[in-house]
């Protein structure tokens, strides 16, 4: 660019500048469908079950007699948010045909379940332990006959694990390992022909269901909830803000509210920011990450994002954030909204821009 074309350097601050900032919590149901662990059980307002289907089951086993079959289980060490809370589920049939990579906690309904219990467990849950429960027999009847003959009348859609409210915790469970001691597994005692054999079956997909309300929200803040998920958008009154302009640098700071907050030890802490396209259905692109600048204060550079606003090629509909490991588990970050009682823990927006001439 030539340099006659500009007329020096200007700065504007959000928080010297009085720049208006605003921010919407909404949620948006995502499915967990590749996460390695399971996640079952309550705490508070928040719930999660998981869907489970065990596949490759041999289609030889028609006619046989179930003798016994029990679920094992592998706690991963990941909770939320009580290490030592209990944890209380049962186990019911799923009676829909489910697409399990797809499927959200918007998407199912009661109805998509059996009421009769198959199993339960209750308990404490020891670091690294493994747990494991009996199933109803005719259940694995079933899977046997199914596999043997499609046509047959009752499917294996997979088994549901839904909490009970005695639960005070919400715990997770090894779905895919690299050791197969540590996956689900189903192990089955059966006769057949007058003789008594066993059968572990440990191929299997899973999806966990999470949920919780808006209004697990500490005043001040805005949540950035894995596994529901809580996303945020903010708004910026850019009307201080010249036409005809070059946006030389749009930085953005935000702050942890780490006392709210519920971060997993080996959690990646980093976020996305997305520009919004459509705020009606939340949709975004132009995505950046944003980075912890110290233990607390994130910081994401947007110029390409106020770019587009200034020059009039995208409308401003403000920004997205959301957490990078969204789908991974149930870990939320609480960030200082623009209505923070402490104005030094405000999302802070400094552009620094050249005029046109």
């Amino acid at each position: 660019m030539p340099a006659d074309d500009t007329t020096g350097v200007y700065f504007l601050d959000s928080e010297i500048d009085t720049m208006n900032i605003t921010s919407n919590n909404y949620k948006l149901s995502v499915n967990d469908y590749l996460a390695n662990i399971m996640l079952v059980g309550k705490y508070q307002s928040y719930d999660s079950k998981t869907l489970l289907k065990f596949y490759q089951i041999p289609t030889d086993l028609d006619s046989s007699t179930i003798v016994s079959a029990s679920l094992k289980l592998r706690y991963s060490n990941y909770y939320f948010k009580d290490k030592t809370g209990l944890t209380d589920f049962n186990v019911y049939k799923v009676i829909s045909d489910l697409n399990y990579a797809t499927i959200t906690a918007d998407s199912i309904s009661p109805s998509d379940f059996g009421s009769k219990t198959l199993g339960n467990y209750s308990g404490v849950v020891a670091d690294s332990a493994s747990i494991s429960f009996p199933l109803e027999n005719n259940l694995i009847k079933d899977w046997l006959e199914y596999a043997a003959d499609t046509s047959y009348i009752n499917k294996n859609y997979g088994i549901a694990m839904f909490p009970n409210f005695s639960s005070t915790t919400i715990k997770g469970f090894y779905l895919l390992n690299d050791d197969v001691n540590y996956i689900p597994t189903i192990n089955v005692i059966f006769t057949k022909n007058g003789m008594t054999d066993t059968l572990v079956l440990n191929t299997s997909l899973a999806v966990s269901i999470n949920d919780a309300p808006l209004t697990s929200i500490s005043p001040g803040t805005f949540l950035l909830q894995n596994g529901i998920a809580f996303r945020s958008i903010l708004n910026f009154d850019l009307t201080k803000l010249p036409s005809n302009i070059i946006i030389n640098n749009a930085l953005l700071q935000f702050t942890t509210d780490k006392a709210n907050s519920f971060i997993s030890e080996n959690a990646v802490k980093s976020m996305i920011i997305g520009m919004v396209t459509d705020s009606v259905n939340k949709k975004d692109s132009v995505f950046n990450d944003a980075f912890l600048l110290d233990s607390i204060v994130y910081s994401v550079s947007l110029n390409s994002v106020f770019q587009r606003w200034s020059n009039g090629v995208m409308p401003n509909l403000g920004i997205t954030i959301r957490n990078i490991e969204e789908r991974k588990n149930i870990d939320n970050y609480s960030i200082f909204s623009p209505t923070a009682a402490d104005i030094t823990k405000r999302p802070r927006l400094k552009i620094t821009y050249t005029p046109r001439r």
